[in-house]
């Protein structure tokens, strides 16, 4: 009687409940073992605290700027910690920028910034394979193959930014052609990047390309879906929530595997090796399950998205920076002039060297980046050591605690950046200032460029590609992919002007431009 088919299911459905009711106290009402000294962001003290902080829990689902904005100048310009809720993955205890130097300090074996990525994105989930999240091969891959081999790239990539733009963009010099700024910049990143890591047989193949692109741009929404259910669900619900994804990765393998097949057959010794991301993980694989395809197009998917998703929002955003600023016209023949002399100097030739001269790129992008950052974290780390650890001031914070610095609010703060909502693309090509406009003892200062700062180069106060030794390891190849694209633009299109830059969208702790919004560009007369 008591084991019936009936008794079952009641009692299944009771314990779901229960399951989802205590998920719900945790994320939305708990303090989650954080000191009550330290307080949140957004939360009225004096009442019922914990009502108050599950609004404030709600409120960062399209709020977090708000909050961010608030507390930073309630709390971390006068040096005081506090917590930021995150609807998704929980709260964040957010350092005032003081902290960085104890923060970055801090072991991997303490604070473990690859677990808020992994939360962050869901990865058990969504990426496909464990290995992606914890080998080694990944990351040799990046830091040995792809960083390296850079310069090889160089004129590929600005050959196939040509073929792109004149398919996207048009190469009409009379009338003025309007273009979904989003949709544009995913297709043209899309082919330059599948030029590098998958070669010229794929990255004008319009259904390899479709299904990437589809694949990349969902992968952060499907984690977000993912975080809303408690831990003990997740492996029911991720394949449901990411079967069209998955389906996705299966159309992009079909055109991979029969690369792999090329490259791992009896007869490739006898061919020079192909320079290519299968060739590279080949290359480093140390067991033969490494080797095989199931393991590669996975990790070239995981890849994909990585490489491809952030470079689009950064080049959709400078576009519509550049739409709207009344200065646009003068910065982009500041560019002209700056390629055209670097370019002169390598007698024609786009090469790795000459684009790491023209400055003027770099500080065009920067500013865009500093203004639009896609995550609003700059450093965050998990707490993995079981005994927790403790805040310089004695503070203890229990394990699994994230804890770090937004740089949101850093790369927004007058005391900074003078004018600091402004798009000034030039300001990293000048001697940075302080409010008063000194220019001793400013954060950018200690960089020592004399003539512009590198847009790989991290600072306490430049977190685009996040700051330290986990600082984004392929900023480098995005970059290389961002300047030649902004070079390209600059010396062969004209952008009409817009009254108003559109809002970014914000979603929890990230933010991107609008989807469907258009702006007008049109070819120069002579470049067609």
């Amino acid at each position: 009687m008591f084991l019936s088919p009936e008794f079952l299911a009641v009692a299944f459905c009771f314990l779901l409940i229960v399951s989802f009711v205590h998920w719900a106290f945790l994320r939305f009402c708990s303090r989650q073992g954080i000191p009550d000294t330290i307080p949140w962001a957004g939360v009225q003290y004096g009442g019922c605290t914990w009502l108050s902080r599950a609004r404030a829990t709600m409120q960062s689902l399209s709020g977090s700027r708000t909050l961010l904005d608030d507390a930073y100048e309630k709390y971390s310009k006068k040096g005081i910690p506090f917590v930021l809720p995150n609807i998704f993955t929980g709260p964040e205890l957010i350092l005032p920028q003081s902290e960085m130097g104890w923060l970055l300090q801090q072991p991997d074996e303490v604070l473990d910034q690859n677990e808020v990525n992994r939360d962050f994105l869901q990865a058990d989930h969504t990426m496909l394979h464990p290995k992606v999240i914890f080998d080694s091969v990944h990351g040799d891959v990046i830091k040995n193959e792809l960083h390296r081999r850079l310069g090889e790239f160089t004129e590929a990539v600005n050959e196939e930014l040509d073929f792109a733009f004149r398919k996207t963009f048009g190469v009409d010099t009379k009338e003025w052609k309007e273009i979904a700024v989003y949709d544009v910049m995913s297709e043209i990143i899309t082919r330059i990047s599948n030029r590098v890591l998958v070669g010229p047989e794929l990255c004008r193949d319009e259904d390899y390309l479709y299904n990437s692109s589809r694949f990349n741009r969902w992968v952060v929404l499907l984690a977000a879906v993912i975080s809303l259910f408690p831990q003990s669900l997740k492996r029911i619900i991720s394949p449901i929530v990411t079967y069209c994804n998955y389906q996705l990765y299966l159309n992009m393998a079909k055109f991979i595997i029969p690369i792999w097949k090329r490259q791992t057959s009896s007869f490739s010794d006898a061919r020079p090796k192909e320079n290519n991301y299968v060739q590279w993980c080949l290359d480093h694989a140390k067991t033969e399950d490494e080797r095989g395809s199931d393991m590669i197009t996975k990790r070239l998917a995981a890849l994909s998205f990585a490489a491809i998703q952030s470079s689009v929002i950064t080049s959709a955003n400078l576009l519509f920076d550049l739409a709207a600023s009344p200065l646009t016209p003068m910065y982009l023949q500041t560019v002209r002039n700056d390629v055209s002399t670097h370019l002169e100097a390598a007698h024609g030739r786009w090469t790795k060297g000459a684009l790491s001269r023209m400055l003027t790129l770099d500080s065009i992008l920067r500013e865009s980046m500093r203004l639009w950052g896609f995550v609003s974290r700059g450093v965050l780390k998990t707490v993995v050591v079981k005994a927790g650890i403790y805040l310089p001031d004695g503070t203890h914070l229990p394990y699994r605690t994230k804890i770090g610095i937004h740089a949101y609010p850093i790369h927004h703060d007058a005391d900074i950046y003078p004018h600091p909502t402004e798009f000034d693309g030039l300001r990293f090509c000048k001697p940075p200032t302080n409010k008063d406009g000194t220019s001793e003892n400013h954060p950018e200062n200690m960089l020592g460029k004399e003539n512009g700062i590198p847009l790989v180069t991290t600072s306490a106060s430049f977190m685009g590609f996040s700051h330290g030794k986990h600082a984004c390891p392929g900023r480098y190849f995005a970059s290389q992919q961002l300047k030649l694209v902004l070079a390209y633009i600059a010396l062969n299109y004209d952008i009409k002007p817009i009254e108003r830059r559109p809002d970014n969208n914000w979603f929890v702790g990230s933010q991107g431009p609008p989807l469907g919004d258009k702006i007008s560009i049109r070819r120069r007369e002579g470049t067609a």
